[in-house]
């Protein structure tokens, strides 16, 4: 019943999926990244929905995350991106998750874990090739083999690394790491040449722009919600953004020249002003770094934000042209008439990336699916 609310294209998400997977070379699978509640998006929805389109396996940031999936029904494999600490392994038991795994975790626990648990966990080796926020180094990646396969409930299901520089315009970097996980990959077939690992890699933009970055698995993420992770990285799938941010007007008002609007009175009015309030702020994740920067639009017609955003409220300036009253929809991210408000314009203003925008919508913040 909220006049603010997230509504999500569902129909623009199929559209995505299926259009990544048939990218893909035959025979690739395709894991459909879906922590963070697909990034805003809804991972329920989502994941749903990458199953039918024939995703392989979702991936998850931590434990905890995979809980609503699998309550759904959901019995894909689910992999684990973040390190899980010990105090969360009987999570990754229940939820029957492929945790993410290198010098830092704590085998013994793990193994012990699986064991209380009557099961064996499969792991997945995080590999450093040049992020380093995780994994171990590729020339170790032997040792650690064998080390793990000395613990009897636990089993190595693959490999991955993840791409530091794939987005940006100078991908020597991003090569270097492609390069690095190949000798990696041909190292494993060498020693271990009847196992079917899993090698992951590719994100979304080694997906789309790095051919070498393509092993036996995709990890998609930002693009699969319609959104390029940089400029650098061309639209070559006529992906669609997904979703759209709505409110409506809850308050007009006559503003009298010399007027100080909102918190700290940071906008003067220059004139009498009308101002329209609508009933969205930081609190429902619309940053409060767009004040007196941001606009909405109303009509198809950008309004301008006035003063500080507040936790709940924000305010607009209205042109004296437009003649609006309560209850008059107001697009903040999207399209109204032949206008468009977009998430890398949100971003830009806000100084981060869609990535942050997506995640940063609270949960008070319906959503509706079309």
């Amino acid at each position: 019943m909220r006049p603010t609310y997230l509504e999500i294209n569902t129909t623009c998400i199929r559209h995505n999926l299926r259009a990544i997977k048939n990218s893909l070379p035959n025979g690739m699978t395709c894991t459909a990244v879906v922590k963070a509640n697909a990034y805003g998006h809804g991972s329920v929805i989502v994941s749903q929905i990458a199953i039918e389109e024939g995703y392989d396996a979702l991936a998850v940031a931590i434990p905890e995350e995979a809980i609503p999936l699998r309550q759904a029904g959901i019995v894909a494999p689910i992999y684990l991106l973040g390190l899980t600490r010990p105090q969360s392994f009987d999570l990754i038991a229940t939820t029957n998750t492929i945790p993410a795994v290198c010098e830092s975790t704590d085998f013994e626990a793990l193994n012990a874990c699986a064991s209380k648990h009557n099961r064996v966990i499969e792991v997945a080796i995080a590999v450093d090739t040049g992020m380093h926020r995780i994994g171990i180094s590729p020339t170790e990646v032997l040792h650690w083999i064998d080390v793990i396969d000395a613990y009897p409930q636990l089993r190595i299901n693959g490999f991955f690394s993840h791409m530091a520089n794939a987005d940006a315009a100078d991908q020597t970097h991003a090569h270097e790491q492609t390069q690095l996980f190949n000798r990696l990959v041909s190292t494993v077939k060498e020693a271990r040449p009847n196992k079917q690992y899993r090698f992951s890699l590719a994100n979304s933009a080694g997906l789309l722009v790095l051919t070498d970055s393509l092993f036996t698995d995709a990890r998609p993420g930002i693009i699969q919600y319609g959104i390029m992770p940089s400029v650098d990285v061309p639209n070559t799938l006529h992906l669609q953004p997904a979703l759209s941010l709505h409110s409506e007007v809850v308050h007009v008002h006559q503003a009298p020249a010399g007027s100080g609007i909102g918190y700290g009175s940071t906008y003067i009015a220059p004139k009498d002003m009308k101002i329209a309030t609508i009933p969205i702020g930081y609190a429902d994740g619309y940053p409060r770094s767009l004040s007196n920067k941001g606009s909405v639009l109303i009509k198809g017609t950008y309004c301008s934000i006035v003063g500080r955003i507040c936790m709940d409220q924000l305010m607009v300036a209205l042109p004296d042209t437009l003649d609006i009253h309560p209850g008059e929809p107001v697009i903040l991210l999207g399209s109204q008439g032949n206008e468009t408000i977009s998430v890398l314009d949100i971003a830009a203003l806000a100084d981060t990336i869609p990535y942050e925008i997506f995640c940063g919508f609270s949960e008070r913040v319906p959503r509706h699916y079309l």
